[in-house]
């Protein structure tokens, strides 16, 4: 298994942009955004959530799938 989960954590940091790096000037960590750049940004990231949460899904499939 930690094959498996070194290879998740491998995919996910590739997939998923760090959430720890600091705001810049119209992100949607920033009060002074207005909302419909917020909304877009937000949108945007939920996005890259589910492809990510797709391709890892295949991934362990792929991993946990004995070869025929």
């Amino acid at each position: 298994m930690d094959t498996l989960t070194g290879t998740l954590m491998d995919r996910v940091n590739r997939l998923l942009p760090n959430a720890d790096s600091p705001p810049q000037w119209g992100s949607a960590s920033l009060s002074t955004t207005p909302t419909p750049l917020a909304m877009q940004d937000l949108a945007a990231r939920v996005e890259a959530l589910e492809n990510a949460l797709r391709e890892i899904a295949r991934e362990v499939q792929q991993l946990t799938t004995p070869a025929a």
